[in-house]
């Protein structure tokens, strides 16, 4: 059975797949890693669609993770910011949030992985062979973002995030999906997940 292990989670797929743990791969790291950002899991099952995973396990650690599910700065970004204006500094100091939107990450991500993944088919390279959705006559790509939070509160945040996904997604012709571990069949994903011990996400 094969299977794919990020953080704490063991993805566990049946027969037949093909899995890549990409941010691990020895092409990213060597190749890539200093000049871009990549998803976490590659998966399929040799047809044309083709499943792009991102995981943010947050189980238990919701507070500290809560501002990365919303796309309004934190209020002490936009106090930094008033600062800097007020200082006259503006035209040369730009402050950023240090933790984006989590939807913003997954755009990032989806961009550099797509460019790796190009230029790694050019040169064929054999580690990623199988792994570019560019070549199949009808290709389809799914990002999913595996998402392990309180379940009381999954649902409606779920619903939330697929929204700006969808909506960011949407020029790159790509569809976007906000999962749990216990909802992967909904993304086509029918794999079970498994936890290890508690998360520090």
């Amino acid at each position: 059975m094969p299977e794919v292990r990020e953080g704490q989670l063991t993805f566990h797929f049946p027969e037949g797949w093909q899995l890549l743990k990409y941010d691990d791969s020895t092409w990213h790291r060597q190749r890539m890693k200093s000049r871009s950002k990549g998803v976490d899991i590659l998966a399929h099952m040799g047809g044309p669609t083709h499943w792009w995973v991102e995981v943010k396990d947050c189980e238990g650690y919701e507070p500290e993770n809560r501002p990365r599910l919303s796309a309004a700065d934190p209020a002490e970004v936009s106090q930094a910011r008033q600062w800097v204006e007020q200082q006259g500094l503006k035209p040369k100091v730009q402050v950023v949030r240090r933790k984006p939107f989590i939807v913003d990450e997954i755009e990032e991500k989806l961009r550099d992985t797509l460019a790796a993944i190009a230029v790694a088919e050019r040169e064929a390279a054999p580690e990623l062979a199988g792994f570019s959705p560019l070549h199949a006559p009808f290709p389809r790509l799914r990002i999913v973002l595996l998402l392990t939070w309180n379940q009381r509160d999954f649902k409606r945040l779920a619903s939330r995030l697929q929204t700006r996904l969808e909506r960011a997604l949407a020029p790159y012709g790509v569809q976007g999906l906000v999962v749990n571990e216990q909802t992967t069949g909904s993304a086509g994903l029918h794999c079970r997940v498994t936890r290890s011990h508690a998360s520090n996400a």
